[in-house]
């Protein structure tokens, strides 16, 4: 991607990147209007397509790069950013705290 925003997030909960955060990440990659590509090492997904960020299989603690191109790219990045520094909205926390109820 050429003119390309990208920053290095960290998978936040003990689960890693579930069902809930891929669809959760793919909605909000969606909302603008860029080229969203999320990557794990090598391996390089489409952020809008929530089957493409489940085969990162990132678990809790995984290094992952975001990385727009487009009108938006800067507005993605911040959202997806807030996204799992918000621990997804919570979500990466739940299933440990109904666990212990």
């Amino acid at each position: 991607m050429t003119d390309a925003v990208t920053q290095s997030v960290t998978v936040p909960g003990e689960n890693g990147l579930h069902l809930v955060p891929c669809s959760l990440i793919a909605q909000s990659a969606s909302a603008f209007d860029c080229d969203v590509r999320i990557s794990k090492g090598t391996h390089s997904v489409d952020a809008k397509n929530i089957f493409d960020l489940m085969s990162l299989n990132a678990g809790h603690g995984s290094e992952l790069v975001l990385e727009a191109a487009g009108a938006s790219a800067r507005d993605a990045v911040d959202a997806l950013v807030a996204l799992f520094e918000s621990g997804f909205n919570g979500h990466a926390s739940r299933s440990a705290a109904q666990e212990s109820h």
